[in-house]
């Protein structure tokens, strides 16, 4: 079963700092084509995580003005982190449960990804279509 460490590897972590306007970071994520990005500190520690959801609820639906607004602001603060050999399955089963569809990922004290709901259903289709290959061998090798 993959942990969430396969996941985030061979990946760039995208991520955005402290201070940063919303409008910065709606643009680091449109570029970047992501959902979520953590938010860092300046000693590179994770104190948020911003989303298409908190540009919706907490900017677009107030009328703010993203160019002045800073992320900080916005940012959704008190985020649930896995940790790089917690597996996909545990992870869903907490996304689902909490009802959230980006996790951040940490190996120790160190930041290594995001994963999103829909990795985590890629990584599980992935591994029933495997699971079925090896079904299907087993059949043919025993007729």
């Amino acid at each position: 079963m993959k942990s969430l460490r396969d996941l985030c590897e061979n990946r760039t972590m995208q991520f955005v700092n402290m201070g940063i306007s919303v409008h910065e970071a709606i643009e680091h994520m449109a570029k970047s084509n992501v959902g979520a990005v953590p938010v860092l500190d300046a000693e590179g520690k994770l104190r948020g995580i911003f989303s298409e959801r908190d540009v919706m609820i907490k900017c677009a639906a107030k009328r703010l003005d993203t160019e002045k607004i800073k992320i900080d602001e916005v940012m959704t603060r008190g985020v649930i982190v896995m940790e790089a050999h917690d597996t996909y399955e545990d992870c869903l089963k907490i996304m689902q449960q909490e009802g959230i569809r980006h996790m951040p990922v940490r190996d120790g004290d160190k930041l290594i990804g995001v994963v999103s709901m829909r990795d985590l259903m890629q990584a599980d289709v992935d591994e029933k279509k495997e699971e079925i290959a090896n079904l299907n061998t087993f059949i043919y090798y025993y007729k």
